[in-house]
């Protein structure tokens, strides 16, 4: 007979909350890190100027970036560049220089570049917030022009020239669902693709001064596409992951568009690419968590390549074995404002919305229903770079099923939800209807899961048939503010009311916590 424990436990952690700078300046020189790391991103890919070989760039499950060198279909071992992101980053090559792009834990960009050899420290852009990876493009005579989202969804681009240091952003009129990818394709142009709100992919180009009006190129993906291309021809190849197979796809512009073609692979977001001495390389995170590659050579194509065997996940803390983390522990003013995903998608819109306008961290609790039958959603949520937490695969009472049905409802959403949107949901579990007992969290432990609770309900999925209202879903969670609270909301309407409180309230409960003195966090900050 499995004892229940009590909802509201409270945990101390002996670790105190890290804090620091967005993108930590890293040595002069990089340091190695270890063969069989984990990448979590789509890689940033860039053919050096000589056409010997590839830079790739990536995250790792730290949300450091590693950088390996691809010659030869021969992958070397990863330099760690250090800093922090959310997201993939960008490489391109500049003047002979490689400069990697990146989304900081700050919001912003952060740049960081190799000159005669030496990786010099990691540097802010500037202070627009961006919410998906950059995309960068560089030329032989040192410009760099990099391409963003920006807050309302809107991307935009501006250009680094030598002499006179970075431009302004300039609007490009496309509200995007993606990050943006680009291309060199000719001398003094370029050519960015973009996933559009349609689901199609959308492309632009740049000659000289002039900008070409939006093109789609159809197909059907809810990740950011992948582009190579040959200067010296023009000649470009478009990437993308299709919504419904997730199997690879391919289309070729020779002055003409060609047809989509069908490459193979299972991809769980979308793939980097580029190409360099007579060859385009696309590389890829399969669902066994590995990169894979194709390199195609004049028409002929390799087939799918596995790079190296990634390095475990790593285990639950010995701190945070056998508990339910109700708070972050620190006495700094931090919040971490979380929402459960299990029934509907009625909400996700406006709080998406108002966590980046806000430019606020969150983590989301997904139901393996939820990712299936809202896979638009999960992919957005992901892709804007929010942390992503197991909330079971169809939502029962784990006090109710047997520990066969708990560990396959914990393993099934895992699958269910890295394979919709590319998202490692380890190590972070909430259970449904907050209800455990200490047996299911050994179990979930055992599966390389922390359950996490809340310190405080907003109540806002109670609707106004339930007596709520906005303003006390508000009130609510301001009195309960303290240092390291977990906040719990839900992005689902009241099935009898119809009603979004926790969306409608978010606005305001964002402004009153900060009026208090607080900042916000993931629920990664409760992991090393």
């Amino acid at each position: 007979m499995r004892s229940l424990i009590a909802l509201s436990t409270a945990v101390l952690l002996p670790a105190a909350l890290a804090t620091g700078p967005a993108l930590a300046a890293p040595p002069a020189a990089a340091a190695r890190t270890a063969a069989a790391d984990v990448p979590t991103s789509t890689p940033g890919v860039a053919g050096w100027p000589d056409g010997k070989g590839f830079d790739v760039a990536y995250r790792t499950s730290k949300s450091t970036v590693s950088y390996r060198r691809l010659v030869g279909g021969v992958w070397a071992e990863p330099l760690n560049l250090n800093g922090r992101l959310v997201g993939g980053p960008a490489v391109t090559f500049a003047a002979g220089s490689p400069h990697v792009f990146g989304r900081g834990v700050d919001g912003r960009l952060w740049e960081r570049v190799r000159v005669n050899g030496t990786w010099q420290p990691w540097t802010k852009v500037d202070d627009l917030v961006i919410t998906a990876p950059p995309a960068a493009a560089g030329h032989p005579d040192g410009r760099v022009e990099v391409f963003v989202r920006d807050a309302a969804d809107r991307l935009r681009t501006k250009t680094y020239t030598p002499a006179t240091g970075w431009g302004s952003w300039t609007d490009l009129d496309v509200t995007a669902d993606s990050a943006p990818a680009v291309a060199v394709t000719g001398t003094d142009a370029v050519r960015v693709v973009v996933t559009g709100r349609d689901h199609a992919v959308w492309t632009r180009t740049r000659t000289g001064t002039a900008w070409s009006d939006w093109t789609s190129l159809g197909e059907s993906t809810y990740s950011a596409p992948g582009i190579a291309a040959d200067a010296a021809t023009g000649r470009t190849w478009v990437f993308v992951r299709n919504a419904s197979t997730h199997r690879l796809r391919v289309r070729i512009f020779t002055g003409s568009w060609g047809d989509w073609q069908i490459m193979g692979g299972l991809y769980v977001d979308g793939p980097g690419a580029s190409y360099a001495g007579g060859k385009t390389v696309v590389v890829g995170r399969g669902r066994d968590a590995a990169f894979w590659s194709r390199t195609v050579t004049g028409t002929t194509w390799t087939t799918d390549q596995r790079a190296w065997v990634p390095g475990p996940p790593p285990g639950v803390p010995s701190s945070l074995r056998g508990k339910n983390v109700t708070r972050i522990p620190t006495t700094a003013k931090v919040a971490a404002l979380t929402f459960d995903g299990a029934w509907d998608a009625a909400g996700v819109s406006s709080i998406r919305a108002t966590l980046q306008r806000e430019n606020v961290p969150a983590t989301f609790f997904l139901v393996g229903d939820f990712v299936r039958g809202f896979p638009v959603y999960s992919n957005l949520l992901a892709g804007s770079g929010f942390r992503i937490g197991n909330h079971s695969n169809t939502h029962p009472d784990f006090t109710k099923i047997s520990d066969a049905a708990a560990r396959t409802q914990v393993t099934d959403a895992r699958t269910a939800i890295f394979n919709t949107n590319g998202a490692e949901t380890r190590a972070l579990f909430r259970f449904p209807y907050g209800a455990y007992t200490a047996s299911d969290i050994t179990l979930v432990n055992g599966l390389g899961h922390v359950p996490v609770g809340w310190s405080v309900d907003s109540l806002g999925w109670q609707g106004t048939s339930g007596g709520q209202t906005a303003a006390k879903v508000t009130a609510r969670v301001l009195a309960a503010a303290s240092p390291g609270m977990i906040v719990l909301m839900h992005v689902g309407a009241n099935p009898d009311d119809h009603t979004t409180l926790d969306a409608d309230a978010l606005p305001q409960i964002i402004q009153g916590l900060r009026a208090n003195g607080y900042s916000f966090t993931t629920l990664d900050a409760l992991t090393p």
